[in-house]
């Protein structure tokens, strides 16, 4: 899931009489910390952040980076704390309550991180990512229509993105299954199925965009657009072992026995010496052995 890393660097801000010192210093610290943090020096970033905010405790973009930093260490209660303490200096500070969310997320606080991100894209509705975060913990609390509600709006509020129109193809795929007729299911296939290819449409090299495409036209009984579909899949990313694998399986269902013979033999070159694959390798063997008759 996208997170916020951009580093905002803190505004110098006009010095009180008798304390210009400590106020050019804070600033010197962000700017510092900021370079730390972009240069992968996380450690060295927390620690000039940590600084800058002691003596410029106002400074909400010190306290949004230092979160940053935090996060960037996996180290999600002071993570939640800096952001609170930005979103307490403004509570409209969008980008501040996206990671909060996604901080508590990290937490495993599902509830807090949607409360979060709702108040976030209220404030924000063209906050496209954080409409995709949001669509993402819902999906996983099972909250399949408020899921498909975020997908959605961040479909709208970003025509460039494929990420979240195939995450909308993934939830009404996850609703369809739960559809007890096929009468009631096949809509909710179709839709599933046009929001892979509008994922295509944004970035034609989205190859799990084409591959879901064949696990639809399966489930609606298309064998003929299954094959095209994986076929697709592995010809915009070569060795792609799950494509391979429902491939042959969808030639041998349809009988085309040569055709399915040189796709198991594909699929095995490709998948073999990967534990992960060997119960996979061993049912494709074994119905390569039966289409060849030994």
């Amino acid at each position: 899931m996208f997170r916020y890393l951009t580093v905002v660097l803190a505004v110098a801000m006009a010095a009180a009489p008798g304390n210009a010192g400590a106020q050019v210093k804070a600033v010197d610290l962000f700017r510092l910390g900021a370079q730390q943090l972009a240069s992968g020096r996380v450690d060295q970033a927390i620690e000039s952040f940590e600084k800058g905010v002691q003596m410029k405790p106002e400074a909400k973009e010190g306290w949004y980076n230092l979160g940053v930093a935090y996060g960037r260490k996996h180290r999600f209660t002071k993570e939640v704390q800096a952001y609170q303490k930005a979103i307490e200096l403004d509570p409209n500070y969008v980008n501040a309550l996206h990671n909060l969310g996604l901080a508590f997320r990290d937490l495993g606080q599902k509830d807090k991180a949607i409360e979060v991100l709702r108040k976030a894209v209220k404030l924000d509705p063209g906050a496209a990512d954080a409409w995709n975060n949001l669509g993402v913990i819902l999906l996983d609390k099972g909250d399949l229509d408020g899921a498909v509600g975020a997908f959605t709006k961040a479909a709208e509020a970003a025509p460039s993105s494929a990420d979240s129109r195939f995450n909308l193809g993934i939830t009404l795929m996850r609703k369809a299954e739960k559809e007890t007729s096929s009468e009631r299911r096949e809509p909710v296939l179709r839709k599933a199925l046009a929001a892979y290819e509008d994922a295509l449409k944004v970035d034609p090299k989205y190859y799990r965009a084409a591959y879901n495409r064949g696990v639809v036209f399966h489930r609606l009984g298309d064998a003929e657009s299954e094959i095209q579909a994986y076929r697709q899949a592995i010809a915009i990313r070569k060795g792609y072992r799950a494509a391979l694998f429902n491939l042959a399986a969808a030639l041998s269902a349809k009988g085309l026995k040569d055709d399915a013979v040189a796709a198991w033999e594909n699929y095995i070159r490709a998948a073999s010496g990967d534990v992960n694959e060997t119960p996979f390798v061993d049912k494709a063997r074994k119905e390569l052995k039966r289409l060849k008759g030994l």
